[in-house]
């Protein structure tokens, strides 16, 4: 529903940052949120503030928080995040998970917040149109403009648990739902698929959907059988066509528990990029969604685990148990770099915005932290914000 008080700002001095047209007409670039010029990140921390969660945004060197007003203590508000201009303004928007909400007398049904930039309307909750016990809507988000998606990957359907579905929403229409079951997607409803598990949009109305979870077990709908985990992802070619035209991708390996789906991304012209943390490789497609490259890194570091992608070609891989965070470029790999890991979950999260990279280490003393590198920086620098709990959880950019 529509919440009916104003988005607050609070900046790490705790003074009201006013909304309004004046700070709108401010706001410059696609990632200025708060109206002052810079390009903004957003952090997620879902278990700060009292356990209800809480977002942040990084504006520079500031740290500012953003609330909307309802929470409850394990709403996980921040679980996933990202920043994309829904409205008409000049200011990013943000795009916030709440997958542990509960809603009409069910728990974890899960909500996503859209907040919008510039504090110059209230925040939009949005809730699934089919409320579930434990579906966790909000557990991923995308959004493309004013197009947003969001996951359910517990969903049942069909008497079938946590198979999981999607969401999509063009400007302020009704959300419509997609699954393995709608009618032209590839693949088929299983127990815990968990279709919807990552999200990333691609060209024009594209979305891909990773579907980690999915057991390489054959044609038809089978359980427990076959290659468990080895998952898979599916790629819409229009989320908004009256007639969904899908292509379905399994792990090329078919092994178990590779978790092929776990994150992933798009890099705008080159194509597509898919995680499988299992045994630690990122497979590259084009947009054709035909493979051109396997980057590897083997051992027990989850290689995978986040992925985050520039606009200018590049890609960063996350290995947060005990890994570095790579940095590949689609367009020229002496672009590429290594960037050494300072602690446990080091790229637990990723995003770029404009030349800098940014590093969620949401384990870091004492309560997270966010890294931040520049193009050509040779140590990434720490930010935190006042408080917090596991700060860096969540990036978006």
């Amino acid at each position: 529903m529509i919440r009916s008080t104003f988005l607050a700002l609070l900046l790490a001095a705790g003074v009201l940052v006013p909304g309004g047209a004046a700070l709108a007409a401010a706001c410059s670039g696609p990632a200025d949120f708060d109206g002052d010029g810079v390009e903004d990140v957003v952090v997620g921390d879902p278990f700060g503030d009292g356990d209800k969660g809480a977002v942040h945004v990084i504006s520079g060197e500031k740290v500012v928080s953003v609330s909307v007003p309802g929470l409850q203590p394990g709403d996980g508000f921040g679980w996933s995040v990202t920043l994309a201009r829904v409205d008409a303004d000049a200011c990013a928007d943000l795009i916030v998970g709440a997958p542990f909400t509960d809603d009409q007398g069910s728990e974890d049904t899960g909500a996503a917040y859209l907040v919008y930039g510039g504090g110059a309307a209230p925040p939009v909750r949005l809730v699934s149109t089919e409320v579930q016990r434990g579906a966790h809507f909000g557990w991923s988000v995308a959004a493309k403009g004013d197009l947003v998606a969001i996951g359910a990957p517990y969903e049942d359907e069909a008497q079938l648990s946590d198979v999981g579905a999607v969401y999509v929403r063009k400007g302020e229409g009704k959300l419509r739902r997609i699954s393995q079951e709608s009618e032209t997607v590839r693949g088929n409803s299983e127990v815990s698929d968990q279709f919807g598990w990552s999200l990333a949009m691609g060209a024009g109305n594209s979305l891909i959907v990773g579907v980690p979870y999915e057991n390489d077990d054959g044609t038809g709908r089978q359980v427990s059988s076959g290659k468990i985990d080895s998952g898979s992802v599916v790629v819409i070619d229009d989320v908004l066509a009256g007639e969904l035209v899908s292509t379905k991708l399994d792990s090329p390996t078919g092994a178990s528990y590779d978790r092929y789906g776990y994150a992933v991304a798009y890099v705008e012209g080159s194509g597509f990029a898919v995680s499988a943390p299992g045994p630690g490789y990122v497979q590259l497609l084009n947009t054709e969604l035909t493979p051109t490259r396997t980057v590897r890194q083997g051992g027990k570091q989850a290689f995978g685990f986040s992925l985050a992608a520039a606009p200018d070609g590049r890609l960063a891989i996350g290995a947060p148990y005990g890994g570095e965070v790579r940095v590949i470029s689609l367009k020229d790999s002496g672009e590429d770099r290594r960037i050494a890991s300072t602690g446990e979950l080091f790229g637990y999260s990723l995003a770029f915005s404009g030349n800098k990279i940014y590093i969620g280490q949401p384990d870091a003393a004492p309560y997270g932290k966010v890294l931040v590198a520049g193009r050509n920086a040779e140590e990434p620098q720490p930010l935190q914000p006042a408080k917090g709990a596991d700060f860096g959880m969540s990036l978006g950019g």
